[in-house]
């Protein structure tokens, strides 16, 4: 018994690990999408900051898409804080799409209308790595 409680304590901890930073496993990584969009919602939040946006697909159809991003003390280092962007505010965005067809991504990067360029990813993060 005495063996079998630290291996349960150990796998136990573990698979929260596991399932959080398994993110490269939630999005197609071989694939990026670029499109002009128009950000609906920007959450400066821990674990991850999540930017709401709505752009046009091939036919013209406004599909509405939530993008996650790095932590902020990351994003903070990357330029970013909690007033970098607004409803409304119109920017061409990068990201890997969900590998499971749904409307999320992973942000790689954002321009704003002004050209600041932002990223939300570094180039290893962006290789799954």
């Amino acid at each position: 018994m005495r063996i079998k409680m630290p291996a349960i304590a150990v796998l136990l901890t573990a698979i929260p690990l596991w399932a959080h930073h398994g993110g490269t496993s939630l999005y197609d990584m071989s694939k990026v999408v670029t499109a002009q969009a128009m950000v609906t919602d920007f959450q400066w939040t821990n674990p991850h900051v999540e930017i709401g946006l709505d752009a046009k697909d091939d036919k013209g159809k406004v599909r509405h898409w939530i993008l996650e991003a790095n932590s902020t003390p990351v994003m903070v280092n990357r330029g970013w804080n909690r007033k970098t962007l607004h409803p409304g505010e119109m920017i061409k965005v990068s990201f890997n799409p969900s590998s499971r067809g749904g409307s999320v991504g992973r942000l790689i990067k954002l321009v704003k209308a002004d050209g600041t360029e932002l990223g939300g990813l570094s180039a290893a993060e962006n290789a799954g790595k």
